[in-house]
């Protein structure tokens, strides 16, 4: 299974650019307009981009280089606090599927019953409130350099 490498993130007038290249792939990287976030960043603003930039990171992707665009990404997801924020939701998710008995948990990825169903559910908006709760930490990273730039 290959996983995306992202060596820039632009936001542009016309939408959301990404310049990657697939781990399997020995192309260079090329960048690209992605539809996916720009429809995110239209409807949600920066907040909304930025929880499906971290998603990405956890579920596919993998930051490259060492591009500024990629700093607040790096500051929310390789810190103490985002390893806490994904502990405690997985622990959740984690405690949630071995609530279910037996016969439900063999249900889960086929055929899923409604307690299956149920858990896979909970599954999801857990990981969506973890991923943002982890980009909150890109504004904190805004914050903290728009004050550092101001006192220059």
């Amino acid at each position: 299974m290959s996983t995306e490498l992202i060596s820039r993130i632009t936001v542009k007038k016309d939408g959301v650019y990404i310049s990657s290249h697939s781990s399997n792939d020995n192309a260079p990287f090329h960048s690209w307009r992605c539809k996916g976030l720009s429809e995110i960043y239209a409807a949600e603003g920066q907040k909304g981009l930025d929880r499906e930039i971290v998603c990405m990171l956890y579920e596919y992707c993998q930051l490259r280089g060492s591009h500024k665009s990629l700093d607040r990404y790096r500051y929310a997801t390789d810190s103490l606090q985002a390893q806490e924020i994904y502990k405690k939701y997985s622990d959740m998710i984690d405690e949630r599927y071995e609530s279910l008995d037996e016969a439900d948990k063999k249900t889960v990825w086929y055929k899923p019953t409604e307690k299956a169903k149920e858990y896979k559910a909970f599954e999801r908006d857990m990981r969506q409130k973890m991923y943002a709760e982890i980009a909150k930490r890109c504004g904190e990273y805004d914050r903290k350099h728009k004050n550092r730039d101001l006192e220059r």
